[in-house]
């Protein structure tokens, strides 16, 4: 089964992906925070996605360090950015360098999906 990390600061958001997932069969550890992604140890490993959020808040470490963070741990599984941003933002081109892709917000439930159990 595969098992996707989601990690968004917007609740809402992150909510509707982990039902969205969940609906069809596909695992998710939610996190709204890098804090919360190192709170999971070492089962973040097994996940096959983590789908980050560029920009986690004012203040806190943003989607690039969680993926950073996940890389140090030696994360195998893809990685795909998620973004309300306007494609020049700095954060979304500094993303585009490690991500295997970068998703404009809103996502459609139907790529996510299909992204998800590839």
């Amino acid at each position: 089964m595969a098992t996707v990390l989601v990690v968004d600061d917007d609740t809402d958001l992150l909510e509707v992906i982990t039902i969205l997932l969940d609906d069809a069969g596909i695992q998710c550890l939610p996190a709204h925070s890098l804090a919360e992604v190192e709170a999971y140890g070492t089962r973040v490993l097994d996940c096959t996605l983590a789908l980050l959020d560029v920009n986690l808040g004012r203040g806190q470490p943003s989607g690039l360090d969680t993926s950073n963070y996940l890389r140090k741990m030696d994360f195998e599984g893809r990685i795909v950015f998620i973004t309300g941003h306007a494609q020049d933002h700095p954060l979304v081109q500094q993303a585009l360098g490690p991500a295997d892709r970068v998703l404009s917000k809103p996502i459609d439930a139907k790529a996510l999906l299909e992204l998800a159990a590839a």
